[in-house]
């Protein structure tokens, strides 16, 4: 196996013969997957950054490793500092550091960079520097031991009527005086054709590309081509995942191709332009999805419930053996996972569990492994951020759970974050309106104090799709208004490096009524009654978790056992009017 050194050694050797003087390895596959195949982790491989996001600009004699407010501790945690100068994006963007250091050349694999990326690129850095798309990845020309791509059989699900969305489809094609629709991302073609797979961990998603054409032809670009016995709501032409190269190639100059801005490859985009007319806009698809119809919802409201059993139970369990065994946290994560995996309808987790107890739970995704696993103690918080993927919906919750008497410090600090979850699930807005004023009112207990998180309060969460689902968000940069039927999730936290961390997340569900939206909390769990400081909360807020927790109480104890079930009630019991 090679040593970092020598990776980078080698990276180098190839900068010199591509005559670049840097090199662009976003964390991306083909297809801008946020999880990705074990083929694709080339960033991983070259630093050992585990993260779900980031960047790398390899160049002569220094490398550079990018990351958001999510990662920054975990990076410096994962990644040797000898190799790899980290910084956090809001620090130092990778445009204003190539800009700082004018090269003459910069190298990218333009099959996992967008194309919008690029011409950002080009914008924001000197007219004379030059950008080589260099075919074969520069990690793939060293990586001898790579991992193979592996193939699933895709299976048709439920959902909304497929010829009804490539009729929508067909319709915006001849409103826009277009001949296809391309799609290169894997959730949207899952969920127009109402099609999944397990082509990749944690996302249900069929390793795909596809073209839709202005008479609803559809075709499918992938490794699978056996369809047969297959119900998909429409025809659909499989083709070998190599053969739309072809298919662009034989494109007829007058023909025009919509795709969408996010996710096209740099690479498809270029070869489109050559050989006929493109058009990039914003997805459609993605905005469509994100609306869940009544089926839907249901669905992610339905797999909540059995969800909160399974961590409930898990709650019970860890709160009743720390005291007396010897629990790591990889042993509370084996234990947490093999409880979801007994639920109805269970296909997959969401993403790594992750669960970290005392100076881990600090870190905002911290993955537990042999060589950080920590040995939870009571005298810490402890931080579990989980979830999985059912058949008919997708959950995400996290509950930062307290052993013994916490320190005044943690009780308030709690509080705070609760507050602030609070103000999001019951706030109000006028139809129109984005995450922006909700991922206020999530901080303001904590800027009260001058604390804060540095994370967004809330993403989008796809029905048995992505975890991570655009373009609803809670944040600052939130752009997308909320529509009826959208779901995100509501995490506000406080992170003390070194010490703990707190983080209170539900998945809530968008409802517009009267030109105002609502939300209404699906995730079913108890919260943490040792960290509430009943004196902070106001008698709305009190009133608040005490609706909330009945409902837990109510939904769940069916399902526990007598000790389970007088446990939960106890932890569930109505909070104290002031």
């Amino acid at each position: 196996m090679l040593s970092n050194d020598n990776k980078l050694s080698k990276i180098r050797s190839l900068l010199k013969k591509n005559d670049i003087q840097y090199y662009i390895l976003p964390h991306s596959d083909e297809y801008q997957n946020e999880f990705l195949p074990e083929y694709s982790k080339r960033l991983e491989w070259i630093s050992n950054f585990s993260g779900s996001a980031g960047d790398i600009i390899i160049g002569n004699k220094e490398a550079f490793l990018f990351v958001d407010g999510r990662y920054t501790i975990q990076a410096s945690q994962e990644v040797n500092r000898k190799h790899f100068k980290i910084y956090n994006y809001s620090d130092l963007s990778p445009i204003d550091l190539l800009k700082n250091k004018q090269p003459k050349a910069i190298g990218i694999d333009g099959k996992t960079i967008t194309y919008q990326r690029v011409v950002h690129i080009k914008k924001n850095i000197d007219k004379d520097v030059k950008i080589k798309n260099i075919d074969k990845n520069l990690i793939d020309q060293i990586w001898v031991d790579k991992p193979k791509k592996k193939k699933s059989k895709p299976f048709a699900v439920g959902g909304k009527n497929t010829s009804g969305k490539v009729n929508y489809i067909k319709k915006y094609l001849y409103n826009s005086n277009a001949d296809y629709y391309l799609i290169t991302a894997c959730d949207s073609i899952a969920w127009i054709f109402n099609i999944r797979a397990k082509d990749i961990k944690y996302s249900p998603l069929f390793l795909s590309k596809a073209l839709i054409h202005k008479s609803g032809k559809c075709y499918i670009f992938s490794d699978f081509n056996n369809s047969k016995n297959i119900k998909f709501g429409v025809k659909i032409e499989f083709r070998n995942s190599l053969e739309i190269n072809n298919f662009v190639n034989n494109l007829d100059k007058k023909e025009t191709i919509i795709c969408d801005t996010n996710t096209v490859s740099f690479s498809l985009a270029n070869q489109i332009k050559n050989k006929a007319k493109l058009k990039i806009e914003g997805d459609l698809i993605q905005l469509l999805k994100s609306k869940k119809n009544r089926l839907e919802k249901n669905g992610m409201i339905e797999c909540h419930k059995r969800d909160g059993i399974a961590l409930t139970k898990f709650i019970y369990w860890i709160k009743n053996n720390v005291k007396n065994k010897i629990i790591s946290e990889l042993d509370a994560i084996k234990y947490l996972d093999n409880k979801r995996k007994k639920n109805e309808k269970f296909f997959s987790l969401s993403f790594p569990t992750i669960a970290g107890t005392g100076s881990n739970g600090a870190i905002v995704h911290y993955r537990a492994n042999e060589k950080t696993n920590k040995t939870i103690k009571t005298s810490d918080l402890f931080l579990v951020d989980s979830g999985a993927q059912y058949l008919d919906g997708t959950t995400d919750v996290t509950r930062t759970i307290c052993f013994d008497t916490p320190s005044p410090e943690q009780i308030e600090m709690y509080t705070r974050v609760l507050k602030g979850h609070i103000a999001v699930a019951t706030s109000k807005i006028k139809y129109g309106e984005t995450g922006k004023k909700l991922d206020y009112l999530a901080r303001k207990p904590l800027k009260e104090i001058n604390c804060n998180f540095d994370h967004g309060t809330g993403h989008g969460v796809g029905c048995f799709l992505n975890v991570h689902e655009n373009p609803p968000s809670i944040s600052k940069n939130s752009k997308i208004k909320f529509e009826d039927g959208m779901i995100v999730s509501n995490e506000p936290g406080y992170y003390k490096e070194n010490h703990y961390g707190i983080r209170i997340e539900n998945l809530i569900l968008s409802k517009l009524s009267n030109g105002k939206i609502t939300f209404k909390t699906i995730t079913i769990a108890p919260f943490e009654r040792l960290l509430i400081d009943q004196s902070l909360l106001t008698t709305n807020e009190i009133n608040w978790v005490n609706r909330y927790h009945k409902r837990v109480r109510n939904i769940l104890t069916p399902s526990m056992n007598s000790n389970e079930r007088d446990w939960l009630i106890n932890q569930t019991a109505p909070l104290q009017q002031r």
